[in-house]
């Protein structure tokens, strides 16, 4: 189980955002960099890719999960016609999708009763709509009870290594971030589900991911520099 970088994926490059700076939110008037992540859109004139997805999206978003720290967000901006997010618990209620939505709607949750993405296909048809839960894994437990989303097929996606550089606590590596969970999802789905070869169609789904592990590694190789030099200077 390797670790995906960003040399493993093509990613639209980051010299179009180098010189960015903060402006206000024409919607509710913050300041922010490149994207509003309380309005879920990008800031106007600045440049973030698009893609196009093999099915929608739903993000069912817990309230403790801050939005400027939520990565899944990151799929609402790159691929806004096709992603919907929803704050727990104003929930959208799948029983009320016709039998045919229900049927190609499957949940990314590891429980006892998921199925692989493959056999999902096997049985049930094409995926229509995966949802995702946008959380800790502390908090997993109560939004997997959540009502709206009962009845819905679980989906275990296979063994992957998180290039999260923020580790929770007593979780393994294996523990993605959302967006992580979000685009190996629904590149299982292509591969296996589809059968059809995945050459990185939508690959820029991690770039706003990787783009903040740039900024995250940049602060602490800064902060491990300090302590090389504080301690050089104790000597």
């Amino acid at each position: 189980m390797s670790v995906i970088s960003e040399h493993q994926v093509q990613l639209s490059s980051f010299d179009p955002i180098e010189n960015c700076v903060k402006s206000t939110c024409p919607g509710c008037k913050s300041n922010r960099k490149y994207f509003c992540y309380d309005c879920r859109t990008p800031m106007p004139g600045v440049f973030t890719p698009t893609v196009k997805l093999p099915c929608a999206v739903d993000i069912v978003k817990h309230p403790m999960e801050k939005n400027s720290k939520s990565s899944a967000l990151h799929c609402k901006i790159v691929a806004p016609d096709q992603t919907r997010v929803f704050d727990y618990p104003n929930v959208h209620d799948y029983s009320q999708d016709s039998e045919d939505e229900r049927q190609g709607t499957a949940i990314i949750f590891p429980s006892k009763s998921a199925i692989s993405v493959e056999e999902f296909v096997k049985t049930r048809g094409p995926i229509k709509r995966i949802v995702v839960l946008d959380c800790t894994w502390f908090q997993v437990g109560v939004m997997q009870k959540t009502p709206q989303i009962q009845g819905l097929q679980h989906v275990s996606l296979q063994s992957y290594r998180t290039a999260f550089w923020r580790p929770q606590h007593n979780v393994p590596e294996t523990g993605l971030a959302t967006i992580e969970a979000i685009y190996y999802s629904l590149r299982e789905y292509q591969e296996l589900g589809l059968g059809r070869k995945y050459s990185g169609e939508f690959d820029d789904l991690l770039y706003w991911f990787f783009h903040t592990k740039h900024f995250v590694d940049g602060k602490q190789a800064d902060y491990l520099r300090r302590k090389d030099e504080e301690r050089s200077e104790e000597k």
